[in-house]
């Protein structure tokens, strides 16, 4: 599941008030957000690109790392399903 990210203007303000969002929510939360994604899929829309960005960062803040790849700033990428262990997340073996 990949996605080219061809950032417009106004991306940079979107995705900093989502990543505001993202910030409040718990652990679980996040865990959650994104394995809804994982299972609708990247779709192709601008918008969830926007947000895809922005539940990256989250985690990058929150768990120090992210199970959201993007390279070069352009190619996202879902990397499949996590699970919450303790503090920490980590790929779900089960699915």
């Amino acid at each position: 599941m990949e996605y080219l990210f061809i950032q417009r203007p106004g991306d940079r303000e979107k995705i900093m008030e989502l990543l505001i969002e993202f910030k409040q929510c718990s652990k679980e939360e996040l865990v959650s957000r994104y394995n809804r994604s994982v299972e609708l899929g990247i779709v192709g829309v601008h918008a969830q690109a926007q947000m895809l960005v922005a539940l990256h960062q989250a985690f990058r803040i929150v768990y120090g790392k992210s199970p959201i790849k993007i390279v070069e700033n352009a190619i996202i990428t879902l990397t499949g399903k996590i699970e919450l262990i303790g503090e920490d997340w980590q790929y779900d073996t089960n699915s």
